[in-house]
């Protein structure tokens, strides 16, 4: 699966963030939920229902603990699995040029 980010960097004027979640996940709930109380746009995608995204997450970013947020920005992405409110805060919320 490769998705090209650069129009939605482009167009949001800074960070376009995707998190990558399951059903009845306790951290990717509350992840989303901090996301949409810091008015971060963001597309959420759920791994138990697509089967790519499944594959892009466990085999390309060899991650299995959910969420796994990616925050790209021009310069480059960061990626993190779980709940990690102080990487929201640093590479999405504090960024003067985030979404």
């Amino acid at each position: 699966m490769t998705t090209d980010l650069t129009q939605a960097i482009q167009a949001r004027d800074g960070v376009a963030v995707v998190v990558y979640t399951k059903n009845d996940c306790r951290w990717c709930d509350m992840t989303k939920k901090l996301l949409d109380r810091e008015h971060v746009n963001y597309t959420a995608v759920n791994v138990e229902e697509d089967a790519a995204a499944y594959t892009y997450v466990t085999e390309t970013l060899n991650r299995r603990e959910m969420p796994v947020v990616i925050a790209s920005a021009i310069e480059g992405d960061e990626i993190w699995s779980g709940f990690q409110p102080a990487k929201v805060r640093e590479h999405i919320t504090h960024r003067a040029d985030a979404a």
